[in-house]
């Protein structure tokens, strides 16, 4: 692995969600002379809610996404507020205009476009407040494919690590960012036969013993090779999934994201990373204040946070059978009659006929130990899963 390659993996460490960071990324404790003084500049403290733009132009064959909320103090234990009501548009610099649909939760969509590759393009949002706030120019960028994404299954260490590869034969990319999304199975200890239905024991007509779970990455990965005499990233470090979690016990997934940036949207992410994840040390960057290419044109004095770009994004997806990790332990609950499982707050795993009884028992878990929807999964298996 090249130097700038492992310089580039420093950037891999966890970090709060895109759109809480420009709220956290003000504040720290710094241990400095054996005394411990708390960084705590007038933003963590201010009445002011900065804006926080989440999202870029999608040149590909792909819808848009533009999320926009407000940073909030530290000491809040709400979820930041949506931006609602807003005018969100992009123009280019030949003409061209392209106005966002305003969906759910501060979401303003784009359908597929076609775009012109040779023009730039700039962000422009109007609040229902009637602030304006608008970005620099931005060229588009056409991101190679990936070329592979593998898994090293590490049994000592307890878990599988995700690398990719990609590589510009023009060479004219040199600057990347990746995200991902993983996709793992998962099952219940128990099978639940039997459902209790308007006062009556019916046979389930739904499978809730074995669910599936999604999540998005939060980390910041980027990387160079613009130290290279070709544009190659070789084995770049995605994410290391742990047995240690249940993602890897039956059939795991993970969908790499690749974005090609400007050498000013490296630049700018890898400040963020810096600033968000590797705090905590004397020797670590200070935290500050990471503002991009978007400015607040009724205030220019006012910070606004993001990165306004315009690039295709190349995906790829890999499956993993590992078989790590430990089943859940769970045991059964009491043997019940019918009229005790009816009002029972635990499951009905199956029916159990007692030697010469006609008449049913009925065999109890814990709903927890019977229903993989309670772990934040849902029993409908994705399109994609074989």
């Amino acid at each position: 692995m090249s130097n700038d390659q492992t310089m580039s993996s420093k950037h891999s460490n966890s970090f709060h969600s895109i759109h809480m960071q420009a709220s956290l990324l003000v504040f720290m404790l710094l241990l400095l002379g054996g005394c411990v003084e708390p960084f705590a500049p007038p933003e963590i403290a201010s009445a002011e809610r900065y804006l926080v733009i989440d999202g870029f132009l999608n040149t590909g064959l792909e819808s848009s996404q533009i999320q926009l909320k407000r940073t909030q103090n530290v000491s809040d234990t709400s979820a930041p507020a949506a931006e609602l009501k807003a005018q969100v548009t992009v123009e280019g610099d030949l003409g061209s205009h392209y106005v966002f649909t305003e969906e759910a939760n501060g979401v303003y969509r784009l359908g597929a476009q076609q775009l012109n590759e040779n023009e730039q393009f700039r962000l422009r949002i109007i609040t229902a407040n009637g602030k304006e706030y608008l970005s620099a120019f931005v060229p588009v960028i056409r991101t190679p494919l990936i070329d592979s994404v593998r898994s090293v299954v590490d049994r000592q260490q307890g878990g599988a690590q995700f690398y990719v590869t990609t590589h510009d034969p023009l060479n004219k990319t040199r600057f990347y960012r990746w995200k991902y999304e993983e996709t793992w199975e998962f099952r219940t200890p128990f099978y639940s036969n039997l459902e209790v239905t308007r006062d009556t024991i019916l046979w389930r007509t739904e499978d809730i013993s074995t669910c599936w779970q999604t999540e998005l990455s939060t980390n910041i990965l980027v990387g160079s090779s613009i130290h290279l005499s070709q544009d190659i990233i070789q084995d770049f470090p995605i994410t290391f999934a742990a047995s240690s979690t249940d993602k890897l016990l039956y059939k795991y997934s993970i969908l790499v994201k690749q974005f090609g940036l400007s050498q000013d949207g490296f630049e700018y992410w890898t400040r963020l990373a810096k600033t968000t994840q590797n705090t905590g040390g004397i020797f670590d960057p200070l935290p500050s204040q990471v503002t991009g290419n978007i400015q607040c044109m009724s205030n220019p004095k006012e910070l606004v946070f993001g990165y306004f770009s315009a690039s295709s994004v190349s995906e790829k997806r890999i499956f993993l059978t590992a078989s790590m990790g430990q089943y859940p332990y769970c045991e059964l609950g009491d043997t019940l009659t019918y009229l005790e499982a009816l009002i029972a707050p635990d499951l009905i795993i199956s029916p159990y006929y007692p030697p010469n009884n006609p008449v049913p028992l009925y065999v109890m878990a814990p709903t927890a130990c019977a229903d993989c929807r309670l772990h934040g999964g849902i029993n409908v298996k994705p399109a994609f899963w074989p």
